[in-house]
């Protein structure tokens, strides 16, 4: 299968629309101008197999994902579910969401 830079892009664009960044916010957590952005949304060409990694440690999405559409809703239910709990919890939740998610990733690590 051939990978389509357009849909490649879409897909980018996907993704950051529903963490619910601005292109400028986006270039900047995965160190690019925003401009590169616009170009890969635009699917003016694929990403770097670096670029790809920044993007998907930015975001949390999957490789399959953007580059062969695989695996959608899967990706991005909990992520967006749990950024809705932190954008709506108080300091007190936060850092009780924070303890946990720390005492399970040292847990998933400790395996």
């Amino acid at each position: 299968m051939a990978l389509n830079p357009l849909l490649i892009g879409v897909r980018i664009a996907k993704v950051r629309e529903t963490l619910g960044e601005s292109r400028k916010t986006f270039a900047k957590r995965c160190d690019v101008d925003e401009r590169y952005i616009g170009q890969l949304e635009r699917g003016e060409f694929a990403p770097s197999t670096q670029r790809l990694d920044t993007i998907l440690s930015v975001t949390g999405a999957s490789a399959d994902y953007i580059l062969y559409g695989k695996g959608e809703k899967n990706n991005y239910q909990a992520k967006e579910a749990l950024i809705n709990l932190i954008n709506n919890a108080d300091k007190a939740e936060i850092e009780m969401y924070y303890k946990c998610l720390t005492s399970i990733k040292t847990y998933i690590n400790k395996k």
